[in-house]
């Protein structure tokens, strides 16, 4: 009944607790030296792991407006990589740092612009690359472009092109969904670099309202790094 399994839980709780009582001085000692080198064993690993891991930061719910499915129409939001703010938001009744070197990338719903070529001022190139994220460990030597230098299967000419297939994501009867393993470097002129991941993209409030858009972002060294 109730009672004997209350008087059950009550023994179990006085056995163990005399047992705690009970317990060698050295189980304690035991214990608390077990735990600091737990914490030593996790401090290292920290401090190991490649500087890129550990500068990752999320970008999460960028608001950008849609280009329509063809793409082609609108401003785009333009971020600085290097702390994820936003440079020129998709609403910005100014937009004059759209001509500047203060943004690295441009998201208009799912399509995506860098700072370069025909897109920008920038001089930024990049690749979107057939790699996990944490498998992209530095700036790549070569395999780089920018906006404007090779065609894609429809619409303009980007490194990221548009289109279900065609860039970092796919058209599925769930929405929008990132292609598992593509990552954007992004290169500028002066060396530094940085790597993207698409996580997730997914429509806001209506379907005439902004979309929403969240990147993995981390720092990259140079190649000779």
């Amino acid at each position: 009944g109730v009672g004997s399994r209350g008087g059950a839980r009550a023994a179990r709780l006085s056995l163990h607790t005399h047992a705690v009582r009970e317990a060698p001085t050295f189980s304690l000692s035991l214990f608390i030296l077990t735990t600091s080198m737990y914490r030593l064993l996790a401090l290292a690993l920290v401090l190991a792991a490649p500087v890129a891991a550990q500068d990752a930061f999320i970008l999460e719910d960028v608001l950008t407006r849609s280009g329509g499915m063809r793409g082609g129409n609108g401003p785009f939001t333009l971020l600085d990589l290097r702390d994820g703010s936003v440079v020129v938001a998709h609403d910005d009744a100014s937009r004059a740092d759209s001509a500047s070197t203060a943004w690295d990338l441009g998201l208009r719903g799912n399509e995506v612009i860098l700072n370069g070529g025909a897109s920008g001022p920038g001089g930024l190139a990049g690749a979107l690359m057939d790699a996990g994220f944490d498998e992209v460990t530095a700036v790549p030597t070569d395999g780089r472009t920018a906006d404007g230098d090779e065609d894609c299967p429809r619409g303009a000419a980007r490194i990221v092109c548009h289109g279900s297939g065609n860039g970092w994501y796919t058209y599925t009867d769930s929405g929008v969904l990132p292609i598992p393993g593509k990552t954007l470097v992004v290169v500028r002129p002066d060396g530094t670099g940085a790597k993207v991941r698409f996580v997730e993209y997914r429509l806001g409030a209506s379907m005439s309202g902004p979309r929403l858009v969240t990147l993995e972002v981390a720092p990259l060294a140079s190649a000779g790094e």
